[in-house]
């Protein structure tokens, strides 16, 4: 559906010539849609692209070795995709090793390829055998959390620039409790200027309502 006009219209475009799953994990790139789908034959993982501006599909094939791991995350970098996941090292915990393709030519489906190691070089924590990826920063760093509640709760920021990671406590989370979740989110702010905004709306319009005079009213 393309809005902006005043009529509502739906047609349809020519599918996508993969029959295949879509995942919840998804990115929009310079006017293109990235997801992860799976052959729904064999199960294999692709990158699906679609062009919103010629209204076609692509499949771009992938080392299987990208989809192995369910911590895989598609980012944003450095105005391309990019393909990131963990690999844990034997018995889990750290050193943990992250995997990053970078999608270089779309129509060559050209990748790159990086392996970086992440170390706890602040010996934090023993064990992690849950952490998943929650995104990319805005400044270039590779965010990471727990999917379940512990007691102590850190985030980590992997720098891939410099190689390091920072660990940050976060405190209030209480106890250990295995049925509790964490939803984590990058670069989410606060933003005041919104609610003041809808404030100072709410008042005009409220102040507009009781300046009508009762010939206005009746027109």
């Amino acid at each position: 559906m393309t809005l902006g006009t005043r009529k509502v219209r739906w047609r349809k475009i020519q599918q996508c010539p993969l029959i295949h799953i879509v995942s919840h994990e998804w990115i929009c790139i310079n006017g293109a849609l990235y997801y992860i789908a799976y052959n729904i034959d064999d199960f294999l993982g692709y990158i699906v692209c679609f062009d919103v501006r010629s209204e076609k599909f692509k499949c771009l094939n992938l080392n299987q070795d990208c989809f192995s791991e369910r911590s895989t995350k598609l980012i944003y970098y450095k105005g391309k995709l990019g393909v990131v996941n963990l690999k844990y090292a034997h018995g889990g915990g750290f050193p943990l090793k992250l995997c990053m393709w970078v999608l270089e030519d779309v129509e060559k489906q050209k990748w790159t390829t990086s392996v970086y190691t992440l170390r706890d070089e602040n010996r934090v924590v023993k064990v992690y055998y849950d952490l998943f990826i929650v995104g990319m920063t805005a400044t270039g760093q590779i965010v990471l959390a727990k999917k379940k509640v512990c007691k102590p709760f850190y985030v980590f920021y992997f720098n891939l620039e410099s190689n390091t990671l920072l660990s940050v406590e976060i405190q209030g989370f209480g106890e250990y409790q295995s049925c509790c979740s964490v939803h984590a989110f990058v670069d989410h702010v606060e933003d005041l200027n919104v609610y003041a905004f809808v404030e100072h709306m709410k008042k005009t319009y409220e102040y507009d309502a009781t300046s009508i005079s009762p010939l206005e009213q009746k027109s």
